[in-house]
């Protein structure tokens, strides 16, 4: 299970789950933030030993969710709290497939959003001339065995 495998089914999960509320952009493509948008960031970091076993070892690849939320500046908080709780709705306590579906019954967990209680939080706000960006963070733990 590979980096470009996460960054997939999360993509694919959040797209989904977005359902065309609003324009979507993803990090590393073309996209243009405008009001009323989002944008979408992974970011990868550490590999710590989620477990051992005689067969096969638990590898958990820690990482954070960032979307973005892109508002007309001078409208307040209003403008955008209710996308804030709508992304943070999509992933709260989320686990996720390979396939980036929720998990079912007899599925392999793949990916965890809400690991080990750390739940997405509004992380800031910056106000610039035309747009305020919001930051909404999602922990998640990817796991794989080797």
């Amino acid at each position: 299970m590979t980096y470009a495998l996460e960054r997939q089914a999360i993509e694919t999960y959040f797209n989904t789950e977005w359902a065309a509320r609003t324009a979507l952009g993803f990090d590393g493509h073309p996209f243009t933030p405008a009001h009323d948008t989002v944008q979408l960031f992974i970011q990868s970091g550490e590999a710590l030993q989620g477990s051992i076993g005689r067969a096969s070892n638990r590898i958990d690849h820690v990482g954070l969710v960032q979307v973005m939320i892109y508002v007309d500046s001078g409208k307040g908080s209003a403008s955008w709290r209710s996308r804030a709780e709508d992304v943070i709705g999509i992933l709260f306590n989320k686990r996720l497939t390979s396939a980036g579906a929720v998990v079912g019954s007899g599925d392999t967990e793949f990916l965890r959003f809400s690991p080990q209680d750390q739940h997405p939080y509004i992380a800031g706000q910056d106000r610039g001339i035309n747009l305020t960006t919001v930051t909404v963070n999602a922990p998640f733990t990817r796991y794989t065995y080797k």
